[in-house]
Protein backbone atom coordinates (compact mmCIF):
# COMPACT_ATOMS: atom_id res chain seq x y z
CA UNK A 1 0.00 0.00 0.00
CA UNK A 2 2.52 2.91 -0.81
CA UNK A 3 1.56 6.09 -1.24
CA UNK A 4 2.72 8.89 -3.17
CA UNK A 5 1.38 12.33 -2.32
CA UNK A 6 2.19 15.58 -4.13
CA UNK A 7 3.94 17.52 -1.32
CA UNK A 8 4.01 21.23 -1.68
CA UNK A 9 5.89 23.99 -3.43
CA UNK A 10 7.23 24.19 -6.99
CA UNK A 11 9.39 21.01 -7.30
CA UNK A 12 6.86 18.40 -6.15
CA UNK A 13 8.88 15.75 -5.10
CA UNK A 14 7.55 12.33 -5.32
CA UNK A 15 6.96 11.38 -1.82
CA UNK A 16 6.49 7.69 -0.36
CA UNK A 17 4.73 5.98 2.62
CA UNK A 18 5.19 2.34 3.80
CA UNK A 19 5.25 -0.18 5.97
CA UNK A 20 8.86 -0.70 7.63
CA UNK A 21 9.25 -4.59 6.26
CA UNK A 22 13.72 -4.91 6.57
CA UNK A 23 16.10 -4.20 8.84
CA UNK A 24 17.12 -1.63 7.09
CA UNK A 25 14.39 0.19 7.08
CA UNK A 26 14.00 0.48 10.22
CA UNK A 27 16.89 1.46 10.90
CA UNK A 28 16.45 4.07 8.82
CA UNK A 29 13.17 5.10 11.70
CA UNK A 30 15.83 4.38 14.11
CA UNK A 31 18.12 7.01 13.17
CA UNK A 32 14.96 9.53 12.65
CA UNK A 33 13.98 9.55 15.80
CA UNK A 34 17.13 9.74 17.37
CA UNK A 35 18.00 12.99 15.66
CA UNK A 36 14.42 14.66 16.40
CA UNK A 37 13.60 13.20 19.98
CA UNK A 38 17.62 12.90 21.27
CA UNK A 39 19.37 15.21 19.12
CA UNK A 40 16.73 17.87 19.21
CA UNK A 41 14.48 17.57 21.94
CA UNK A 42 17.74 15.96 24.07
CA UNK A 43 15.49 13.30 25.39
CA UNK A 44 17.64 10.27 26.87
CA UNK A 45 18.44 7.50 25.06
CA UNK A 46 16.67 4.82 27.45
CA UNK A 47 13.30 7.03 27.26
CA UNK A 48 13.21 7.22 23.76
CA UNK A 49 13.84 3.08 22.84
CA UNK A 50 11.61 1.76 25.68
CA UNK A 51 11.59 -1.95 24.62
CA UNK A 52 7.89 -1.83 22.60
CA UNK A 53 10.19 -1.75 19.54
CA UNK A 54 10.13 -5.15 18.33
CA UNK A 55 6.94 -5.44 19.55
CA UNK A 56 5.38 -2.82 17.26
CA UNK A 57 4.93 -2.12 13.56
CA UNK A 58 6.88 1.25 12.00
CA UNK A 59 5.53 3.13 9.13
CA UNK A 60 8.11 5.28 7.03
CA UNK A 61 7.82 8.20 4.73
CA UNK A 62 10.28 8.88 2.21
CA UNK A 63 10.87 12.24 -0.10
CA UNK A 64 12.84 11.92 -3.11
CA UNK A 65 13.62 8.38 -1.83
CA UNK A 66 15.10 9.98 1.38
CA UNK A 67 13.74 8.77 4.70
CA UNK A 68 12.41 11.72 6.27
CA UNK A 69 9.49 11.11 8.66
CA UNK A 70 8.42 8.04 10.55
CA UNK A 71 5.93 6.54 13.04
CA UNK A 72 5.46 3.85 15.33
CA UNK A 73 2.15 1.48 15.47
CA UNK A 74 1.46 -0.45 18.52
CA UNK A 75 -1.71 -2.87 18.51
CA UNK A 76 -3.58 -3.47 21.37
CA UNK A 77 -7.19 -5.04 22.03
CA UNK A 78 -10.00 -2.29 20.76
CA UNK A 79 -7.50 0.48 19.53
CA UNK A 80 -3.89 1.23 17.32
CA UNK A 81 -1.59 3.76 19.15
CA UNK A 82 0.22 6.05 17.57
CA UNK A 83 3.49 7.09 18.72
CA UNK A 84 7.25 8.23 18.18
CA UNK A 85 6.30 10.28 15.14
CA UNK A 86 9.18 12.43 13.94
CA UNK A 87 9.30 14.61 10.97
CA UNK A 88 13.12 15.19 10.38
CA UNK A 89 13.71 19.53 10.50
CA UNK A 90 14.72 20.26 6.78
CA UNK A 91 11.22 18.50 5.42
CA UNK A 92 8.79 20.06 7.85
CA UNK A 93 7.33 23.19 5.79
CA UNK A 94 6.37 20.50 3.61
CA UNK A 95 2.53 19.84 5.00
CA UNK A 96 3.63 15.96 5.65
CA UNK A 97 2.58 15.35 8.80
CA UNK A 98 -1.37 15.27 8.32
CA UNK A 99 -1.33 12.75 5.36
CA UNK A 100 1.17 11.23 6.98
CA UNK A 101 -1.09 10.21 10.27
CA UNK A 102 -4.40 9.95 7.48
CA UNK A 103 -2.15 7.45 5.62
CA UNK A 104 -1.87 5.80 9.08
CA UNK A 105 -5.47 5.42 10.18
CA UNK A 106 -6.32 4.36 6.75
CA UNK A 107 -3.40 1.43 7.58
CA UNK A 108 -5.34 0.89 10.53
CA UNK A 109 -8.63 1.30 9.23
CA UNK A 110 -7.93 -1.72 6.48
CA UNK A 111 -7.10 -3.89 9.31
CA UNK A 112 -9.95 -3.53 11.39
CA UNK A 113 -9.17 -1.16 13.81
CA UNK A 114 -12.06 1.51 14.34
CA UNK A 115 -10.47 3.71 16.88
CA UNK A 116 -6.79 5.35 16.40
CA UNK A 117 -5.35 6.41 20.39
CA UNK A 118 -2.48 9.05 20.70
CA UNK A 119 -0.64 11.31 23.38
CA UNK A 120 -0.15 14.39 21.71
CA UNK A 121 2.22 17.05 22.82
CA UNK A 122 0.75 20.57 23.56
CA UNK A 123 2.18 22.97 20.62
CA UNK A 124 0.30 19.76 18.54
CA UNK A 125 -3.15 19.93 20.09
CA UNK A 126 -4.80 22.13 17.55
CA UNK A 127 -3.31 20.40 14.53
CA UNK A 128 -5.02 16.98 16.15
CA UNK A 129 -8.04 18.65 16.89
CA UNK A 130 -8.51 20.00 13.37
CA UNK A 131 -7.91 16.32 12.06
CA UNK A 132 -11.13 15.17 14.26
CA UNK A 133 -9.23 13.99 17.02
CA UNK A 134 -10.93 14.57 20.48
CA UNK A 135 -9.69 14.30 24.01
CA UNK A 136 -10.14 11.40 26.15
CA UNK A 137 -9.95 13.36 28.90
CA UNK A 138 -8.61 16.92 30.38
CA UNK A 139 -5.86 14.87 32.22
CA UNK A 140 -2.45 16.84 31.17
CA UNK A 141 0.40 14.66 32.13
CA UNK A 142 4.24 14.80 31.72
CA UNK A 143 7.05 12.67 30.19
CA UNK A 144 10.24 12.99 28.69
CA UNK A 145 10.15 16.95 29.78
CA UNK A 146 6.76 17.50 27.74
CA UNK A 147 3.33 17.95 28.65
CA UNK A 148 0.78 15.55 26.86
CA UNK A 149 -3.08 14.79 26.37
CA UNK A 150 -4.35 11.66 24.91
CA UNK A 151 -6.56 11.78 22.12
CA UNK A 152 -8.59 9.44 20.11
CA UNK A 153 -10.42 9.65 16.78
CA UNK A 154 -12.67 6.72 16.00
CA UNK A 155 -12.41 5.28 12.36
CA UNK A 156 -14.92 3.52 9.75
CA UNK A 157 -14.71 -0.23 9.28
CA UNK A 158 -16.00 -1.91 6.87
CA UNK A 159 -17.69 -5.08 8.10
CA UNK A 160 -17.40 -6.65 5.02
CA UNK A 161 -13.61 -6.21 4.38
CA UNK A 162 -11.84 -6.11 7.70
CA UNK A 163 -10.18 -9.23 8.16
CA UNK A 164 -11.33 -11.87 10.37
CA UNK A 165 -10.83 -15.42 10.45
CA UNK A 166 -12.93 -16.46 7.94
CA UNK A 167 -11.50 -14.20 5.62
CA UNK A 168 -9.67 -16.43 2.83
CA UNK A 169 -6.47 -17.70 4.57
CA UNK A 170 -3.84 -17.03 1.63
CA UNK A 171 -5.39 -13.20 2.12
CA UNK A 172 -4.06 -13.12 5.73
CA UNK A 173 -0.79 -14.00 4.33
CA UNK A 174 0.09 -10.90 2.70
CA UNK A 175 2.38 -8.40 3.81
CA UNK A 176 -0.14 -5.67 6.49
CA UNK A 177 0.58 -3.09 4.17
CA UNK A 178 -0.88 -4.95 1.02
CA UNK A 179 -3.98 -6.74 1.95
CA UNK A 180 -5.36 -5.78 -1.10
CA UNK A 181 -2.96 -7.15 -3.50
CA UNK A 182 -2.28 -10.74 -4.35
CA UNK A 183 1.34 -11.87 -1.65
CA UNK A 184 4.28 -14.49 -2.54
CA UNK A 185 2.30 -17.45 -1.20
CA UNK A 186 -0.79 -16.62 -3.70
CA UNK A 187 1.91 -17.59 -6.53
CA UNK A 188 2.98 -20.13 -4.49
CA UNK A 189 -0.41 -22.02 -4.38
CA UNK A 190 -0.47 -21.27 -8.16
CA UNK A 191 2.29 -23.91 -8.47
CA UNK A 192 0.60 -25.95 -6.19
CA UNK A 193 2.58 -29.10 -3.83
CA UNK A 194 3.66 -32.02 -5.61
CA UNK A 195 3.75 -34.28 -2.45
CA UNK A 196 2.69 -32.61 0.48
CA UNK A 197 3.40 -35.29 3.02
CA UNK A 198 6.70 -36.30 1.92
CA UNK A 199 10.10 -35.37 4.10
CA UNK A 200 11.57 -32.31 3.26
CA UNK A 201 14.90 -33.83 1.84
CA UNK A 202 12.26 -35.92 -0.93
CA UNK A 203 10.20 -32.74 -1.58
CA UNK A 204 13.95 -31.08 -2.41
CA UNK A 205 14.73 -34.29 -4.52
CA UNK A 206 11.28 -33.65 -6.99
Amino acid sequence: MDAFIPASGSNRPVVTIKLASTSDELMQCFALRSAVYIGEQQCPYAEEFDGNDYTASHLILYVDGEPASCMRLRWFGTFVKFERAVILKRYRSMGLFVPFTQWAMEFARKKGYSRVYLHSQHRLWPIMERQGFRKVSEQIFNFSDHEYGAYYIDLAVDAKTAPTMHTDPLVLNRPEDRLDMPGILERSAERGATNPHAEWTERRAN
